[in-house]
């Protein structure tokens, strides 16, 4: 009698454990290489991706500046404007995980806290993370 309490409460356990289990549950993904810069990057906010090295040389003339080497059998990037901005001290944030074989990139633009410097900026960045066998999806976060 015993044993088949103890199997029965093992295989409703197990079933439990099964109906609540995620599906494509997500997993942070390492950031690899990061480029960044505050007062030269577009005047109108903006996304971009460098997924080949058309896009990638593309990403960075729209910055006015030359592709640095990125592996790009190995590595998908991520390009963030931020815009014309009144002060200093804003920034990009990148935060990845994997979804299945899918890349999810969110990024949010950070507004500044504390003392600033009374400047016009365009802040940018460029986040490298590893190419995903699937697809890459970038969502944009509230400021």
């Amino acid at each position: 009698m015993k044993n088949n309490a103890r199997f029965a409460l093992a295989l409703t356990l197990a079933a439990a454990a099964c109906a609540h289990a995620p599906r494509a549950a997500e997993v942070t993904v390492m950031r690899t290489q990061e480029w960044k810069g505050a007062h030269d990057g577009p005047q109108s906010p903006g996304t971009a991706v460098g997924t080949d090295a058309n896009t990638w040389n593309a990403l960075w003339r729209s910055l006015g500046k030359t592709p640095p080497e990125l592996d790009l059998e190995k590595f998908v990037a991520v390009a963030v404007y931020a815009g014309g901005r009144p002060t200093g001290g804003w920034r990009v944030d990148f935060s990845a995980a994997s979804r299945g074989d899918d890349l999810v990139v969110r990024w949010k633009i950070v507004k500044p806290g504390g003392f600033v410097s009374q400047v016009l900026t365009a802040p940018w960045a460029v986040q490298a993370f590893p190419r995903p066998k699937g697809r890459l999806i970038v969502e944009a976060q509230p400021e």
